[in-house]
């Protein structure tokens, strides 16, 4: 029901008129399922009969084949709108709210749960079809005998009912196989992400597969044979039940029933036709509740994902805006506070600081002194608990922040760089390669169909790929944080002697989290943090001890 809703709500009209030849369809089953019975029982037959039957067949497929494929496009287009949706409501989201989340429930979600609902939607047809010749072949048996069909469907509605009560720990089972699927993904992301090191301690490594792994996937294993053991009794006690029915037909109605043996052969003809629907959706049971937890978990995500007053992509399609000719964004007594990975609080600020157009700024401090924390504030990634931040006197708010980010652009520390360059086109393709050039990579990287080559490259080469999708980007402020801090001494003398004084030529800012005091005296100010406190700002680089 939660898919058929689901469903509805994307396309009212395809759905609507999907049902209509389902319907259609459904009549020529059951008039081809009458047909045999009432000629089974001895009723005579006529070529016109005949032409008839084979003509009822040919409607039937065609019916029914047009209605599975109109619910396939209708589940289909459903399916594309929603990875869509969660692509945007993901990029909308803040990123404190998304490292809350975590990453591995988030690309469970995203791919699993997505593939998995698919699925589901997929049986839909197949569920919807069978759906249809059932109701119609009652309605043609209530047609026969009211005594009949009322036997049946209070049958039916025990069936429903133990199978409902039968089907509960199967389903706490099959949640529970969900709840295993994110552990599972958490673990198999610290193998792949962590190989190196289980490589280098093979001890380690070994244990790490006994003592993590090898119990994570017998416990998947153990939970997944419960979950779907009871359905597959529960599936094939649920079909006995309906030769059981038939049974009930055949020798119990007649003993209080005067039912006449022609009508009792038509029924059991029907009804006998009725197995294979009614098995098809047993069948299918199991992986329609699993897309109905799957979609839970969708819905889940959906609502836990903090959607921006202006999303996000509402001005990705544009250019970014210009910035102000002469600009200064100010921080005012910001404030943020966050617990870290080993549970204790942070606080970064109240910090003062203001930028201005064409200056380079370094930022320093030791580990944990909340550099990296600075620069997500200041590039309107994460929101301040207090303070504020203002450009050109303007505060940053929900209702501003993508034209205000669209000043920046950045390489982080844990970067990630995309094959394609999305935005680029003849005049920014020829920049690139000059980029590529000046930082030796035109020998290991080309640009082909607006995309690199490869980018299986060291984590020193891939950051100056990075270097270049931030230059061609062309914007107001460029953050760096700890960019040189993988490079060669050449590449870092290129970084900080060529590189920087270009952007500071043509008017550009740019804010770098840096440990190299060898090179403090390119930069226009130093900022120190210590202990989430701005401990100095000073002119005079070639003083400021590291």
């Amino acid at each position: 029901m939660n898919m058929m809703k689901y469903l509805y709500q994307h396309s009212r009209r395809l759905l609507i008129f999907s049902t209509i030849v389902g319907v259609l369809s459904g009549l020529c089953g059951t008039f081809l399922a009458t047909m045999i019975s009432r000629t089974a029982s001895g009723e005579p037959k006529t070529v016109t009969l005949a032409l008839l039957f084979f003509l009822v067949c040919l409607l039937q497929v065609s019916s029914k084949s047009l209605s599975e494929i109109m619910m396939l496009k209708l589940a289909q287009n459903a399916i594309a709108r929603l990875r869509v949706t969660i692509s945007e409501k993901l990029l909308a989201t803040p990123q404190r709210r998304l490292q809350e989340l975590g990453k591995p429930g988030l690309l469970v979600i995203a791919t699993r749960d997505v593939d998995t609902f698919i699925q589901a939607l997929q049986a839909v047809p197949v569920l919807f079809g069978n759906g249809i010749v059932l109701l119609t072949c009652l309605a043609y048996v209530a047609w026969l005998s009211w005594s009949v069909f009322l036997t049946f469907v209070a049958t039916l509605v025990v069936g429903m009912l133990a199978f409902s009560a039968a089907e509960r720990k199967p389903l706490r089972e099959m949640v529970n196989v969900r709840e295993q699927i994110d552990t599972m993904y958490r673990y198999f992301r610290d193998l792949i992400e962590g190989s190196r090191e289980l490589q280098l301690n093979q001890q380690r490594g070994a244990m790490f597969i006994e003592k993590v792994i090898r119990p994570g996937a017998e416990k998947y294993r153990d939970t997944y044979m419960r979950c779907m053991s009871g359905y597959f009794y529960v599936a094939n006690v649920g079909n006995i039940l309906f030769y059981v029915v038939i049974g009930v037909v055949l020798f119990v109605v007649p003993l209080w029933s005067n039912e006449a043996n022609a009508t009792l052969t038509k029924v059991t003809m029907m009804l006998l036709f009725l197995i294979r629907p009614i098995s098809d959706i047993m069948m299918l049971l199991p992986s329609t509740r699993q897309g109905a937890i799957a979609l839970n978990r969708i819905r889940q995500l959906d609502a836990d994902l903090k959607q921006l007053e202006v999303p996000l992509l509402a001005t990705a399609a544009t250019e970014p805006e210009a910035a102000p000719a002469h600009w200064q964004i100010s921080l005012s007594q910001l404030e943020h506070r966050y617990v870290n990975e080993s549970e204790r609080s942070f606080q970064l600020g109240p910090i003062d600081l203001n930028l201005s157009a064409g200056e380079i700024v370094f930022i320093v401090g030791g580990n944990g002194s909340g550099k990296t924390t600075l620069a997500m504030l200041l590039l309107g990634l994460y929101e301040p608990e207090r303070g504020q931040i203002s450009l050109n006197g303007v505060p940053v708010g929900p209702h501003n922040v993508p034209a205000y980010r669209s000043l920046f652009s950045a390489v982080f520390a844990d970067f990630h760089l995309f094959e394609q360059l999305l935005t680029i086109d003849e005049d920014q393709e020829e920049r690139a390669r000059h980029y590529l050039r000046l930082l030796e990579m035109d020998d290991k990287v080309q640009i082909v169909d607006g995309a690199f080559s490869t980018t299986a490259l060291s984590t020193g080469q891939r950051k100056r790929l990075a270097l270049v999708v931030a230059y061609l980007e062309d914007r107001a402020i460029y953050v760096f944080d700890e960019w040189a801090a993988d490079q060669d001494p050449v590449f870092k003398r290129v970084f900080y002697t060529m590189l920087l004084p270009d952007l500071k030529r043509r008017g550009k800012t740019v804010v770098i989290i840096t440990h190299d005091d060898a090179y403090f005296s390119f930069a226009d100010r130093v900022v120190k943090l210590e202990a989430g406190k701005l401990a100095s700002i000073s002119t005079s680089p070639l003083h400021v001890a590291a």
